[in-house]
């Protein structure tokens, strides 16, 4: 992905799109809790358990599974962490359990894993404090090994009311040597409330553009630019509007239907202005559920900084992961349209299976094309089934069990039901006459497929809709004007090619000109384009 986001920057100044890593999806889940029920520390006892996604103060290297609630295992299930639990129930990992304390609070070091594919560090973090947190987020997490290599290390924690701690994990993509000598730098805590508020003008809204107003917390209000129901999903554009000056580094909006969590894809945009976060929401419903759900806008509030720094030493002395580690050289290629993949290994370890990859863009015969995403990443080893994700240099594959004799089995890659970006043709645009604030609607075809165009002037800006009534069609992703020699885009649109939809709405800033050629520049093609590799 992140090669398409450098082709589009360097030819068409696309909006980068912030992919969100682990520790961002971890945190997205996280946020979906709403109970807030909190009394100052110590002066209470806990009754209830908040759902804390992150891994609990409780690990252990061996045993590990009696010490772990069936509750806090399925937590790391939703988490899609199964390979942690695997490690955890195989012994694999080193019991640490020590303390370091300065004036904000005691830091303590449950438990490391470390293997072939990263390692994770579970804590907790014990802070009095007389106000209710949610979650924390740290500005330094930084891990020393030997004498002098360090490695930053995402960390997310979250409170714990059981515990009535901060517990959390750290992690990084490296692996730590045997017998290493390791410092843990810990700090810089924010702690960090969720808040929930329900938008009951949102069932009423029926017109786009709609606004309904927040004025809390330095939120100002959410711009709904449209929504739409096409092919089983119903999506929302948005744009949720700040003050000056606002804490808000994150918010979202989620949905229910009777009072039933609802799951949806996202894409955040980046800012099309400093104090507006641009996102777009796609859920799979049916439409008569449209009009019974209810959505609630989520966001955090920064209530505690502390500064401190927490300095933790330990000895990494557990090996016991190399026994279950298996990796095997591949050398098989694959080709996406106008780009390559060159497999190179495969590394299977009891928390996760990575298989790593060269990417190069190469030259075909065909027409310019761009695979980007695949719907379903599967591989086959043996009898189980895993799928997988798609990373910078590597897919990513959670582990269901300890896999074994692994000599002996078939190991197969499926690559299905891609989403392709093809560059137009020089001949594929459209003339839009008579501009005026009446929308008017044109047909015409790409590569093909027809597509219905709507235009029309919002005060000096011109506003075109996109849309095919064919399904494979995956929608335009982006077009551009000429004027007076230079090349417009869009300054904002509706669809960045991520979403399985295939509506677009592009928006040019100061358009004077009653008469226009639009040109298309980038659309994007559903296909099946199932390729199978056999690794083994």
């Amino acid at each position: 992905m992140s090669n398409m986001d450098d082709f589009i920057k360097e030819q068409v100044k696309y909006d980068q799109i912030d992919y969100p890593n682990e520790n961002e999806m971890w945190t997205k889940i996280s946020r979906k809790q709403q109970n807030h029920n909190y009394k100052p520390k110590h002066s209470y006892k806990p009754k209830v358990i908040l759902t804390a996604i992150l891994f609990t103060v409780v690990l252990s290297s061996t045993p590990v599974f009696a010490k772990y609630t069936t509750e806090i295992l399925d937590w790391m299930r939703n988490m899609n962490r199964t390979g942690i639990i695997t490690s955890l129930e195989n012994g694999f990992g080193q019991e640490i359990n020590k303390t370091a304390a300065n004036e904000a609070g005691v830091l303590t070091i449950h438990n490391v894993i470390s293997d072939q594919n990263g390692t994770t560090i579970n804590f907790s973090l014990d802070i009095d404090r007389d106000y209710p947190i949610d979650y924390a987020g740290f500005e330094q997490a930084l891990l020393k090994i030997g004498e002098g290599k360090e490695i930053q290390m995402e960390a997310s924690a979250e409170y714990n009311l059981e515990s009535d701690k901060l517990v959390g994990v750290l992690h990084t993509d490296e692996e730590i040597p045997h017998n290493s000598n390791v410092t843990l730098q810990l700090g810089g805590v924010k702690e960090i409330q969720l808040k929930s508020i329900a938008l009951k003008d949102f069932a009423q809204s029926n017109t786009y553009p709609a606004k309904i107003n927040i004025q809390q917390d330095g939120i100002s209000q959410i711009d709904f630019i449209s929504k739409d129901y096409q092919n089983g999903q119903y999506t929302l554009d948005y744009l949720i509007e700040l003050e000056e000056p606002n804490n808000i580094e994150h918010a979202y909006l989620s949905y229910i239907i009777e009072n039933e969590s609802i799951a949806y894809s996202g894409v955040t945009s980046k800012r099309p202005q400093p104090n507006v976060i641009k996102k777009s929401d796609s859920l799979d419903i049916p439409k008569e559920a449209v009009e019974k759900l209810g959505v609630f806008l989520n966001y955090n509030d920064t209530v505690s900084y502390k500064p401190e720094t927490w300095n933790l030493d330990f000895q990494y002395n557990h090996d016991l992961a190399k026994q279950s580690t298996f990796v095997l050289d591949v050398d098989k290629k694959v080709e996406l349209g106008s780009r390559q993949l060159q497999f190179k290994e495969l590394v299977i370890t009891p928390s996760r299976v990575k298989l790593y990859f060269d990417e190069k863009n190469i030259k075909t015969n065909s027409k310019w094309s761009y695979v980007y995403n695949y719907r379903q990443i599967k591989l086959q080893i043996g009898e189980q089934e895993l799928f997988g994700n798609y990373w910078n240099d590597f897919l990513s594959f959670e582990t269901q069990e300890l896999i074994k004799d692994i000599t002996n089995k078939e190991i197969a890659l499926t690559l299905k039901d891609a989403s392709v970006s093809y560059e137009a043709e020089k001949q594929d645009k459209v003339e839009l006459k008579n501009i005026s604030d009446v929308p008017k609607t044109i047909q015409t075809e790409l590569n093909g497929y027809p597509i219905d165009i709507t235009y029309y002037a919002n005060g000096s800006d011109l506003i075109v809709e996109s849309e095919s009534k064919n399904k494979q069609f995956g929608g335009i992703t982006q077009s551009v004007i000429y004027q007076n020699g230079e090349r417009i885009f869009a300054e904002d649109r509706s669809n960045d090619g991520l979403l399985n939809i295939n509506k677009q709405v592009e928006t040019f800033k100061n358009i004077k000109n009653k008469e226009i050629t639009l040109n298309f520049f980038l659309y994007t093609v559903n296909e099946d384009r199932t390729e199978t590799i056999i690794l083994q």
